[in-house]
């Protein structure tokens, strides 16, 4: 049983008489007394923990917040960097891809496939006038989705080839190659969605035809890229050549149709809507 502290005095346990606070043994009968001084600090230690365990909860969504902040700026810092090597030296650029330029190829892609819809939405809404309603789902998020689509299927159809030619490459690291060459024609829409926003409407429409001429270019350059991997024993570049530009000109017929039907049906439904 430990001694009890009152009034600054402590009482024995043994015959309960009061002795000071700093006595370590009782002055009536000399039995030894317990301190309850080392029980108060480790009270007074567990409420100082707490006191800092605290803020560091209540900063805990926060830190995470912090986190993904973090996270979103290097990979906007890796992004820039990637796209400065790409427009600095396509072919030299998409020989050094690795594994870490995945991210990097997807961005590339997704901004190529985000920004030509979206040109056209402000073109076809510059030259309604706004008598026309311009559907933003038929104009841009369907032609979103299908050019996303598209890419991934030639990025196969370009892995397949580089089978083909015995190239040492992998699905992943051709879709960085290609993302390196859609660096350009994607600088080239965000300028012409700038200069479109600007009503320059002439300027605008050239670098929207430069961007398509430069997609094109890409998508066989790739071709080359993915050659420079290869062995002997593989099909020509030139055989390569000709596969990748008959898929290409296929999914561009199949993915245009349905963009082009889609679109025409909205404007339709739009245009009888007024009347």
């Amino acid at each position: 049983m430990k001694n009890r502290k009152e009034d600054g005095n402590m009482h024995c346990t043994k015959c309960g008489s009061m002795n000071e606070t700093e006595a370590r043994f009782c002055a009536e009968c000399g039995s030894k007394l317990a301190s309850v001084q080392p029980q108060e600090g480790q009270q007074s230690a567990n409420l100082e923990q707490a006191a800092t365990v605290e803020p560091e909860a209540s900063a805990g969504g926060s830190y995470k917040d912090n986190e993904y902040v973090q996270k979103g700026k290097v990979i906007s810092r890796q992004f820039f960097s990637f796209a400065k090597e790409a427009l600095k030296g396509p072919m030299v650029a998409s020989r050094k891809v690795t594994g870490a330029d995945t991210i990097n190829g997807i961005i590339s892609h997704v901004l190529f496939a985000l920004l030509l819809p979206l040109f056209s939405y402000f073109t076809a809404k510059s030259f309604s006038g706004g008598y026309i309603p311009i559907p933003f789902g038929a104009t841009v998020i369907q032609p979103f989705i299908y050019l996303l689509i598209y890419l991934a299927v030639y990025t196969a159809v370009v892995y397949g080839v580089a089978k083909l030619m015995k190239a040492n490459t992998t699905f992943l690291e051709v879709m960085s190659r290609f993302g390196v060459f859609n660096v350009l024609p994607a600088a080239m829409l965000l300028l012409a969605v700038i200069f479109s926003l600007m009503s320059a409407t002439t300027f605008s429409l050239l670098l929207f035809g430069i961007s398509l001429v430069l997609f094109v270019a890409s998508s066989l350059a790739v071709i080359f890229s993915v050659k420079e991997d290869s062995v002997a024993g593989g099909i020509d570049v030139y055989y390569g050549l000709i596969i990748a530009n008959i898929a290409m000109v296929i999914i561009f017929a199949i993915i245009g149709d349905s963009i082009v039907g889609n679109l025409m049906n909205d404007l339709e439904n739009g245009f009888y809507g007024l009347l």
